[in-house]
């Protein structure tokens, strides 16, 4: 037997070795990097990645004359390719074999598969045309209903689902849904880069959310994917545009965009054009197009001179490089999403309004009390603090006067920072006073003014290191100059924001006069025994040589008007016999918690209402070109202003030529992308879509089809696939159809051993797609299962629950995040306020949305586990599904009866906790004020919802199963 097979063996010749698929892959990986397209990089003047240059070093036909042969396995070691220096692993036997054969066979050359125009190939077996490519071993059967429906739900339209239809009309009722294209936007945003703020220092807010509408809308129509993508690249430019046709061009304004003080503008401005560029190689051409930036690609055939021609498509926008609301072009736009907002906050105000009228009204009782208690003799408000440790940062000499004053003097530095340490002998601390005072003027310049950048209050406990810094709620002063016309100085307030662009100066007052600054805390400070306030006050500007000469600081114990209001308080009228009832009130209710929490409630409704009435009509950052366009250039090592020969607008001509009727501008760039000629992008965009229903593409690197990439899994398959997409009018829902209703698609994931060991990434598709379900699907998961989603669809961005102090703690006290009120607050996450240097932090696993990703990624982080145990959406969740059965609870997350086993352990969970809490009945109520506390707490109402809670974290509710 073992004769017989050996002579078969001998017979069979082996199968003609395929230069696509067999050399190109070894050169490339071996080879390419030094003996490549790219000149400056190029070793002995061979080229490798043509047949030209492989001809000096091949003889076609003879293995023994080729020199290629010879370096790769060579008699001599210090002879051997590619060489140990260059940290490449020799070639194996195998590989040295396949060379030799391909050469003898005739080493006929070919292209890259990626950049060959894909034809339909016959599937090979009768049946469904995806399952026919695919031939596993062993293939699982099809899930159980119940998990196929989920997976459907979940992949089409980002939720679970919330029928038990059959599987095909499931898919209909989910490719119909609206929720099917706020799932799509998801995707497409992460390879937009999509966000609410321009990204880096400043990260000053934008208002580009109507185009994500746009995009989710589209999604919803199917309109077809080439329209889609003209659109977004020349909505402009069609003969007859039109308002919504240039939101769409916001795809490409939608990069990040640099405010900070000594960036060059125009340096920017050519920053955003190269992401257009390398925006529109990730997302539509699959290919690294960043890498010829500086230099010919080493890999692809894409020249230096390829890019920047490539690059002047996006050259001759109408913009100057500004960030913030100097980014024009810019396009008015009213959103017709915008009155439900309005209409949904304007009735949570209508419904607080009541209850904090209540509040007040009986508060009357309680202040009646209260102002019998009132001391009627003279009373001091502000008490002056006399500090026991006074330093500068810069050398200023400071002098502490009998009545607390602070006299400056010695050096006058251009800046300086005045460092002050005091104890404070209040019960609490509301607010600070900050007097300057002229002597004879306010500072000692010439001009006699003064220019506070900023001021930093903080506690410390003497003998340590640790300080604990202080939040305002507010900053008034009797005088604050115009900042328009004080290169951006003036008000008091911006002495809170650490930024030294701004601050607080009374110039246009007179300067012999007394100023003085309130600082409201944002929540009273009660010191420890030992505790102690620094104070520091900022002179930084860019101004200089304007410090403060004279000042004095005070503190006070009062809330109300005592620090929100200038002039004596209500208090000290009273002790001055003058009372004023009403702002003796006011002071009273600051501290009488009933009313305001109720006030708080319709203040935070009433600022997220005038939110969204600001944003009925928004400015969107769009495309528009210049009435000339500007000349482009080779930027020599990709340096900016290193301007090399001149290019004009260009495709890649690898991939193929742009046809010559058309435009040599952004439509006709857009016309190449989507041409059925065009060999990457039907390829690339249905392997995105495989990639949204299987977790990974047919093709593994979704960023790079080029020679670098992977090869796709099953070829034949994913070039039927663009061809189909094409034929179909580039039908987005036909493809994710077609997708949906293979055997592969609804197979069970369970793993066997052996499956694991055969194919671990299951990349013959035997079993179905199993994997950790992103964050964004749990938190939009998690609000339909307790019933509070609110599905309404767009409009602007609202503020889900996070940690407080996150955007304090980056943002220098800029911006503070405020969580969103009301229905608002339920809304997907598609909606959610997404600012750059901080993404929504309940997202463990999303794209940073600072560049184009199009890669999917995963996270089993301790963080997302706490987080989903943890965070306030999923308590609130738990807590609202606590109201059921914990059998109805374990149905309306899994979507299935529990086990008899597994309602057994659920019940004896809720057992140990119902004990447990009636134990204990305060751990009860506390863990109820953790969510919605819209019920009397209850042992039972908490055993629920801890178990809700533990159901919600189940592997099988967190996972694609």
């Amino acid at each position: 037997m073992g004769r017989l097979l050996l002579l078969l063996l001998t017979v069979i010749p082996a199968h003609a070795v395929d230069f696509g698929r067999e050399i190109l892959p070894l050169l490339s990986d071996k080879c390419i990097s030094c003996h490549g397209p790219d000149p400056s990089s190029r070793m002995a003047n061979l080229r490798l990645d043509n047949r030209e240059g492989a001809l000096a070093v091949i003889t076609p036909g003879d293995p023994a004359k080729s020199k290629l042969i010879a370096r790769v396995a060579p008699a001599k070691p210090a002879l051997l390719m590619p060489p140990t220096r260059s940290h490449k692993a020799p070639l194996t036997p195998a590989e040295v074999d396949l060379l030799r054969r391909w050469i003898a066979e005739g080493a006929n050359w070919g292209q890259h598969w990626a950049f060959v125009k894909p034809t339909r190939p016959t599937p090979p077996r009768p049946g469904h045309p995806i399952d026919a490519f695919l031939n596993p071993t062993n293939p699982n059967p099809p899930g159980p209903a119940h998990t196929l429906r989920r997976r459907l739900a979940y992949d089409l339209t980002g939720l679970p689902p919330t029928s038990n239809l059959p599987y095909e009309q499931l898919l209909e009722q989910l490719l119909s849904s609206p929720h099917f294209g706020e799932r799509m936007a998801m995707w497409w945003l992460d390879g937009a880069r999509y966000a609410d703020s321009d990204g880096f220092q400043a990260d000053d807010t934008r208002t580009n959310w109507p185009w994500r509408d746009w995009v989710a809308a589209q999604f919803n129509k199917n309109l077809p994917f080439n329209e889609f993508t003209r659109l977004q690249f020349a909505g402009d430019l069609l003969p007859n545009a039109t308002p919504e046709t240039k939101l769409a061009t916001a795809f490409h304004r939608n990069h990040m965009t640099n405010g900070e003080g000594g960036r060059l503008a125009e340096e920017s401005r050519i920053d955003y054009v190269l992401d257009r560029t390398n925006t529109t190689g990730t997302v539509f051409l699959g290919l690294t197009l960043g890498c010829a930036q500086c230099h010919t690609h080493k890999f692809d055939p894409i020249e230096h001179r390829d890019y920047y021609s490539f690059t002047a498509f996006f050259n001759s926008i109408d913009e100057t490089g500004s960030a913030g609301r100097k980014a024009k072009p810019y396009l008015s736009v009213e959103s017709p999403y915008a009155p439900r907002a309005i209409a949904e906050t304007e009735a949570l105000v209508a419904a607080r309004r009541p209850a904090e009228q209540q509040a007040r009204q009986a508060a009357q009782k309680p202040f009646a009390a209260w102002l019998k208690t009132q001391p009627p003799a003279r009373h001091q408000t502000w008490l002056p603090l006399r500090p026991h440790e006074l330093k500068s940062a810069e050398g200023t000499q400071f002098t502490l006067e009998a009545d607390a004053t602070i006299q400056t003097s010695g050096p006058f530095p251009r800046q300086d920072d005045y460092r002050l340490a005091a104890r404070i002998a209040l019960p609490r601390v509301t607010g600070f006073q900050l007097e300057v005072l002229p002597n004879p003027k306010l500072s000692r310049n010439d001009s006699g003014e003064f220019l506070l950048t900023d001021v930093k209050f903080q506690v410390r406990t003497p003998g340590t290191s640790q300080l604990r810094d202080l939040t305002f709620k507010n900053a008034i002063a009797d005088y604050s100059a115009d900042k328009a016309k004080n290169n951006n100085y003036g008000l008091i307030k911006d002495t809170l924001d650490d930024d030294p662009r701004n601050g607080w100066t009374t110039l246009g007052a007179p300067n012999t006069q007394s100023h003085y600054a309130r600082f409201e805390l944002a929540e009273p400070l009660v010191l420890g025994p030992a505790e102690e306030v620094l104070i520091e006050l900022r002179h930084r500007s860019t101004a200089g040589f304007q410090n403060i000469g004279r000042f004095r600081l005070s503190a006070t114990a009062e809330r109300g008007p005592a620090v929100q209001t200038l002039g004596p308080s209500p208090l000290e009228q009273l002790a001055a016999g003058q009372p004023d009832r009403a702002r003796l009130f006011e002071q009273f209710l600051a501290d009488h918690a009933p009313y305001q929490a109720a006030r708080a409630a319709l203040d935070r409704a009433q600022q997220q209402l005038d939110e969204l009435k600001a944003a009925t009509k928004v400015d969107v950052m769009v495309l528009e070109d210049l009435p000339q366009p500007r000349e482009s250039h080779i930027l020599l090592r990709g340096v900016w202003d290193n301007k090399g020969p001149q290019v004009t607008p260009n495709v890649l001509p690898a991939i193929f030529p742009l046809a010559p009727n058309e435009p040599r501008n952004r439509l006709g760039l857009a016309n190449w992308i989507t041409s059925p000629e065009n060999p990457l992008t039907a390829r690339v965009i249905v392997n995105q879509l495989w990639q949204l229903m299987f977790g990974e593409g047919l093709v593994r690197t979704p960023e790079d089809f080029g020679l670098q990439g992977e090869r796709p899994d099953h070829p034949a398959l994913l070039d039927w696939l663009a061809v189909e997409f094409v034929e179909s009018g580039w039908d987005v829902k036909h493809m994710l159809r077609l997708i949906a209703t293979s055997a592969a698609y609804q197979r069970d994931s369970r793993a066997t051993a052996e499956q694991l060991a055969q194919d671990p990434a299951n990349r013959q598709y035997a079993r179905g797609a199993r994997f950790r379900l992103p964050a964004w699907m749990l938190r939009d998961a998690a609000l339909t299962h307790a019933g509070l989603l609110n599905p309404a669809f767009g409009g602007p961005p609202v503020r889900p629950y996070q940690p407080e102090g996150v955007w304090e703690e980056l943002f220098m006290g800029r911006f503070t995040y405020l969580p969103s009120e009301g229905p608002a607050q339920y809304r997907r996450t598609l909606y959610a306020f997404w600012r750059r240097t901080i993404a929504p932090t309940f997202l463990f696993d999303s794209a940073q949305r600072r560049s184009c990703e199009v890669r999917t990624s995963r996270t089993n982080t301790p963080l997302q586990a706490l987080t989903l145990l943890n965070d306030q959406t999923y308590l609130e969740a738990a807590q609202t599904l606590a109201a059921h059965p914990v059998p109805v609870i374990f149905e309306k997350v899994l979507h299935r009866p529990p086990t008899v086993p597994e309602l057994a352990t659920l019940t004896k969970q809720y057992n140990q906790a119902l004990a447990h809490y009636q134990k204990n009945p305060a751990d009860a109520a506390k863990l109820l004020r953790s969510g919605r506390a819209q019920t009397k707490p209850t042992p039972q109402r908490a055993a629920a919802m801890l178990v809700a809670s533990l159901i919600l974290n189940l592997d099988e509710a967190i996972t694609h199963e």
